[in-house]
């Protein structure tokens, strides 16, 4: 009978043991929840730790009463020791299944560490895991009834043994009572076990889905962000061609501007030269300064390509507008499109003139690849016009 009751403690402080150290369910439960679970689950331990012992105390009352019974008595005895070896043998074949849950549950909870710092969001899974937590303090609590209920059914026993021999059958009866709670008890074990096997079989399909989803995100954002990378390239590569060609044209101006200059001031000498008669002759000749005024070819060959009618401008709010539209479509390079293609006309943006707005907004049209929004910015600004 003392077999038994050790086998049955061991199997308490064994599932006590599992519940506590299992680090798939720690896992799942949060800050003060798993604190005031370990420390419920201590104190409960302690409690059958004591029950324990006090039961063992009380077996071996019963045993030194039981010894002086009959030889009908042992062999009860025997007959329920070969049922308890059984018994035993069924628990160990259990707590080998359980240990194999276990190793299972170390390798998923290496993955869980893993992915920890992707799947914070999901703490609606880890709710719905303090719900077992729960259901595991209900069959705790469970035990524990039935653990007193041992005690009672020993006491009423011992009672019972120490009068006479005709209250061996009744100890018969009660021991196979004992038999069919263990019984129940194991059957419960493998449920719990059956029960923990398709979890982890569930939440292993799950991490594989998720883990698939997560690789297939990061393998479009690596797509999306070489071709974001492509195209700042392109950009790069239009802006240098763009600034070389402005560096080529501001030096082609300054040429022209610097031989119209001779060519001028050569026509000046030489009208100059023509219009001094015989009475000039001893006179020092005019610089390109001292124009005369009554040459009738002074005043065009000055005035040619040195002044300009004023010319109108677009409003100062005109390329606020434009760069806002192109930054919806293309983000930031948006404003370095429109000073590109300004600076390739030949203008300013502080001083761009309205004759030329068609021609800008037709070179800004063409950088534009959707044709609803080609056609929507090409309308808005030729209405404006």
């Amino acid at each position: 009978m003392s077999t038994g009751y050790e086998s049955l403690k061991g199997i308490v402080q064994k599932t006590l043991q599992h519940g506590r150290a299992n680090p798939t369910i720690m896992v799942r439960v949060k800050g003060s929840t798993a604190s005031r679970l370990c420390d419920e689950m201590e104190h409960l331990e302690r409690i059958v730790a004591d029950r324990l012992g006090r039961l063992r105390a009380a077996v071996k009352d019963g045993e030194a009463v039981v010894a002086g019974e009959s030889q009908h008595a042992e062999r009860v005895v025997d007959s329920l020791r070969a049922n308890i070896a059984a018994l035993e043998a069924k628990v160990k074949e259990t707590e080998d299944t359980v240990h194999s849950s276990q190793r299972m549950e170390k390798t998923l909870t290496a993955k869980i560490n893993d992915l920890q710092s992707e799947i914070k969001t999901k703490e609606e899974t880890l709710e719905n895991r303090d719900k077992e937590v729960n259901d595991l303090k209900s069959k705790i609590d469970v035990l524990a009834k039935r653990i007193t209920d041992l005690e009672q059914a020993v006491q009423q026993n011992i009672a019972e043994a120490a009068g006479e021999a005709q209250r061996v059958a009744q100890l018969t009866e009660s021991s196979n009572a004992k038999i069919a709670t263990l019984e129940t008890q194991l059957r419960e074990t493998e449920d719990v076990v059956r029960g923990k096997e398709s979890t982890i079989k569930g939440l292993e399909q799950n991490f594989t889905a998720k883990i698939q989803d997560l690789e297939n995100q990061v393998r479009i954002k690596e797509n999306l962000l070489t071709e974001r990378h492509k195209e700042v390239n392109d950009l790069k590569s239009e802006v240098k061609l763009l600034t070389k060609g402005i560096k080529d044209m501001s030096t082609f101006f300054k040429q022209a501007e610097a031989l119209a200059g001779s060519q001028a001031e050569d026509i000046l000498a030489d009208m100059q030269a023509q219009n001094s008669g015989p009475a000039d002759v001893g006179k020092p000749a005019r610089t390109t300064k001292e124009k005369p005024a009554t040459s009738p070819f002074a005043a065009p060959t000055v005035k040619t390509g040195l002044t300009e009618s004023p010319r109108e401008t677009v409003p100062p709010n005109f390329f606020d507008r434009v760069t806002g539209e192109l930054t919806e479509v293309f983000g930031p390079m948006g404003s370095v499109i429109v000073r590109d293609h300004v600076a390739s006309l030949g203008e300013s943006i502080e001083k761009f003139p309205k004759t030329r707005v068609t021609e800008l907004v037709k070179v800004l049209c063409e950088e534009i690849t959707d044709e609803n929004l080609k056609i929507g910015f090409r309308d808005r600004f030729s209405e404006e016009l």
